[in-house]
């Protein structure tokens, strides 16, 4: 299996693990498959170096000297950075899984792994990291839509949104439905919505995060 057949720009594997023969062997069995790999050897060395702009995924060791990998995953959390993570380490506990697992994490690898199952992990992982940024470009594409419209096109988006007709609109607008057509047109064509159930969709799409209503 070749990785870059998959994806349509190079993800990029982030190896954090203080055990040197690990890292090597991991970017070896990622460099076999074509897809791009790198090791650090502690938490702090990753949030120094690491590009994490970056499409890709974390395997990452949960106990290794200095800040330890949960402590590594809570960070990164606050800090907003959403890259899957993949959990290694020879000495896990269910508890440990758990939290880690309840803490965003995609997988919860024990050593010695397989290279089948860290394979299959570490692809899940990056399908959910394209999966993300996929989502994420899409809702800034709507409320870039949204932004460019008038305060008139914002108006009529909003009843249109709130399920009203043309003519109910020019009643709660005070102007001719002549004129809630050509608002209607100009604000569907700025939102690239070829249906009402298409521009719903989009609306409610980012609604929970951005109120492109007002």
């Amino acid at each position: 299996m070749v990785f870059e057949h998959f994806f349509e720009d190079s993800p990029t594997v982030y190896i954090v693990d203080d055990e040197p023969l690990v890292r090597v062997s991991l970017i070896d069995l990622f460099d076999s498959l074509k897809l791009k790999a790198v090791g650090y050897e502690s938490a702090d060395e990753f949030l120094s170096e690491a590009d994490l702009r970056q499409h890709g995924c974390i395997l990452l060791d949960v106990f290794m000297p200095g800040t330890n990998g949960l402590d590594l995953q809570s960070q990164l959390a606050l800090a907003g950075n959403t890259m899957p993570i993949v959990f290694m380490t020879g000495r896990g506990t269910v508890p440990m899984s758990v939290q880690a697992m309840k803490a965003g994490a995609t997988d919860f690898l024990l050593k010695p792994f397989e290279n089948g199952a860290v394979i299959a992990a570490t692809f899940a992982a990056i399908r959910r990291d394209a999966e993300r940024r996929q989502f994420v470009a899409a809702c800034e594409q709507i409320r870039q839509a949204a932004a460019s419209l008038t305060p008139r096109e914002r108006e009529v988006m909003k009843y249109v949104g709130d399920g009203l007709m043309n003519k109910q609109i020019a009643y709660e607008m005070k102007i001719s439905e002549m004129m809630v057509k050509l608002h209607r047109g100009r604000m569907m064509r700025k939102m690239q919505a070829g249906s009402l159930a298409e521009l719903v969709k989009k609306l409610d799409l980012v609604a929970t995060e951005f109120d492109i209503y007002q």
